[in-house]
């Protein structure tokens, strides 16, 4: 099958492995740099979801398994079951963005964003963090054996800034839409 024989291409398997491990990465460091707001965060859900969220070991956790998840799908290039914290983590998040949206939470931060702007739990991110898990799913599938070209290395430039502005884009639109509209 043609979507198949894609999906096992070497180039959507570098290009899927380092926007994982840049977007998990990146993650990391968020949580790291303000740990306090992060802190206030799990404290919302845990008004929600029950006190295990709250415990202060997710605040230290949480960052190292979202490096480790990143170094992971980094190494699902030579092993594929490297990428298997990377994909439980995403579910993870899915599963208590989830539970948070239908228990009609009043969580204002999802925790899920780079910006300053608040973004309460939706569905639409449910749905991205499953998007998400698909692609690091997709990384314990065994890579084709076709080499690389130096082409190949144009597309992937290509790739990492079009995934990258159309994640971003997406993160503004579900941010958007949960914004409550002022009136003048």
């Amino acid at each position: 099958m043609v979507i198949l024989d894609l999906l096992r291409d070497p180039l959507v398997h570098v290009a899927s492995a380092g926007g994982l491990a840049l977007l998990l990465g990146a993650a990391a460091l968020h949580k790291l740099h303000d740990q306090r707001a992060f802190a206030e965060v799990l404290r919302r859900y845990a008004q929600v979801l029950g006190r295990w969220c709250a415990a202060a070991l997710w605040l230290q956790l949480l960052p190292v398994l979202e490096v480790l998840a990143a170094v992971g799908v980094l190494l699902s290039l030579c092993w594929p079951l490297a990428a298997l914290p990377a994909l439980a983590l995403l579910v993870l998040y899915a599963g208590v963005l989830a539970a948070a949206v239908s228990d009609g939470a009043a969580v204002e931060d999802c925790g899920c964003h780079f910006g300053a702007r608040r973004q309460p739990p939706s569905q639409a991110l449910v749905w991205r963090n499953l998007l998400l898990a698909l692609a690091a799913g997709n990384l314990l599938a065994t890579v084709g054996e076709r080499p690389l070209t130096w082409l190949d290395g144009f597309t992937l430039v290509f790739a990492f800034i079009s995934v990258a502005a159309l994640y971003l884009l997406a993160n503004q639109l579900i941010a958007n839409r949960a914004t409550p509209r002022q009136r003048p």
